[in-house]
């Protein structure tokens, strides 16, 4: 191991991995982002000794020690809407909240739904973004409901799933296709389940105490 090589050891975390089954209060000894022991007390042994006196370390104790959350479901905004949120300051904020992936949503100007403007994405995301970022593409052109976007197109450049976000797909035939080419690609759609005809901008839900009564 060479003198650069990054070491962490946290100690006293509550450890909870559920994906090995570990939920315990233990130490981490972790060496370039990769965990080389996990649990228990690590104290120095004859393998360990000269690692563990460069380590850094992190008192954990009562703080809760997982793998990273994933975020499916982000509103980046970038690029068109960057009043709103950018790529650095969503991706920083998931960063500082223990996310370390986050899917943004395809509601940008323009909207994600040519491979160019999910590869504009993505070459932004390589230079401002803390975590690992994953973009979702259109189901339709424009998000607009009207014509699907190429989906097998936006596969080949990365998206991991389709979505027209906060526009529902009213026509059910042209959903049907979408849903047949996202099961072709292996991808899933993320729909927004609205009827607009019933909706149709109302601001309250219909019920007893929404009623007037005369």
């Amino acid at each position: 191991m060479n003198k650069e090589t990054v070491l962490l050891l946290i100690r006293g975390g509550h450890i909870i991995d559920p994906g090995q089954g570990i939920n315990q209060v233990g130490d981490l000894l972790v060496a370039e982002g990769k965990i080389m022991q996990i649990g228990g007390t690590i104290t120095p042994s004859p393998s360990l000794s000269v690692i563990l006196s460069k380590a850094k370390n992190l008192d954990a104790s009562g703080l809760v020690v997982c793998p990273g959350f994933i975020d499916l479901h982000c509103h980046l905004r970038e690029p068109g809407f960057e009043d709103k949120e950018t790529i650095a300051t969503g991706t920083k904020a998931a960063a500082i909240g223990g996310f370390a992936t986050v899917c943004c949503m395809p509601n940008t100007e323009p909207p994600l739904d040519t491979p160019i403007a999910v590869d504009w994405v993505k070459q932004k995301a390589s230079r401002d973004s803390l975590v690992t970022l994953l973009p979702t593409g259109c189901i339709t052109k424009g998000r607009r409901g009207e014509e699907l976007t190429d989906m097998g197109a936006l596969a080949e450049v990365g998206v991991v799933a389709f979505s027209d976000d906060g526009n529902p797909v009213a026509n059910t035939q042209l959903m049907h296709r979408a849903m047949e080419h996202s099961r072709d690609l292996g991808l899933p759609i993320i729909d927004h389940c609205e009827d607009k005809t019933l909706s149709d901008n109302g601001i309250i839900n219909e019920g007893q105490m929404s009623v007037s009564w005369e």
